[in-house]
């Protein structure tokens, strides 16, 4: 069983780092703060700031990254050509304990795989009936809110957003992660976590680029609520 799976059953709330860049010291940093999983990424189109190249450029680093950690290590594919099986091969090969992805992205080869727990990234023009019956797939462990158009990524999170991710938590038979896309000051995750989400996932946004920022901004976070 994936690790991350046991995580979401044992813990009621979860703190994942989406890395800023596929580099094993911003990964023992994200530990050493008190992550309960990593995210590595590929593709042009990331969780954060930055920008990843396909998994055969990426593979070094995130061989790298799955080596160096004890925590689970997923893999956040962007919006790259479409995967083969040589190259998914690869990837399970690479020690990645869970995968994230738009669902409308998501492949059959990659859903039906077993060995590799399943995220489905939900984005702003997905509709109610789509989210719930995303949730009901056994091959889906959790659902990932993605949620904000990008020309209101890094602006306040507002009551909207919090409402809307209420909705999709009551919606959901999945636990439901939020990636945070807005600002959210370490002091206000509690009212985060009052929508009933199993978790938030901090990217380069939150995380900011240097090891030394990666520890500090999870040790605040974690700080300011009980898990």
């Amino acid at each position: 069983m994936p690790k991350v799976v046991t995580l979401l059953s044992e813990k009621s709330f979860l703190f994942l780092a989406a890395l800023p860049a596929n580099r094993a010291d911003l990964a023992a940093a994200a530990e050493e703060g008190g992550a309960d999983a990593l995210v590595v990424s590929t593709g042009p189109s990331d969780f954060g700031a930055s920008r990843f190249g396909n998994f055969e450029l990426e593979e070094e680093g995130i061989r790298a990254v799955t080596s160096t950690v004890s925590i689970p290590v997923g893999l956040y594919l962007g919006d790259i050509h479409p995967i083969d099986v040589e190259e998914w091969e690869r990837v399970v090969d690479a020690n990645i304990d869970f995968l994230i992805m738009f669902a409308h992205q998501m492949p059959i080869l990659v859903l039906s795989d077993e060995r590799v727990s399943k995220f489905a990234a939900i984005g702003a023009g997905y509709v109610i009936e789509q989210v719930r019956a995303l949730s009901k797939d056994p091959s889906i462990d959790a659902l990932v809110a993605a949620l904000t158009p990008s020309q209101a990524v890094a602006q306040d999170m507002t009551a909207l957003d919090l409402g809307t991710l209420r909705l999709l938590v009551e919606l959901s038979e999945k636990p439901v992660l939020n990636l945070l896309q807005k600002i959210v000051e370490p002091r206000f995750l509690p009212i985060l976590v009052r929508t009933g989400c199993r978790g938030v996932i901090l990217n380069s946004l939150t995380l900011g680029s240097s090891a030394e920022s990666v520890k500090m901004v999870l040790e605040d976070y974690r700080s300011s609520i009980l898990v």
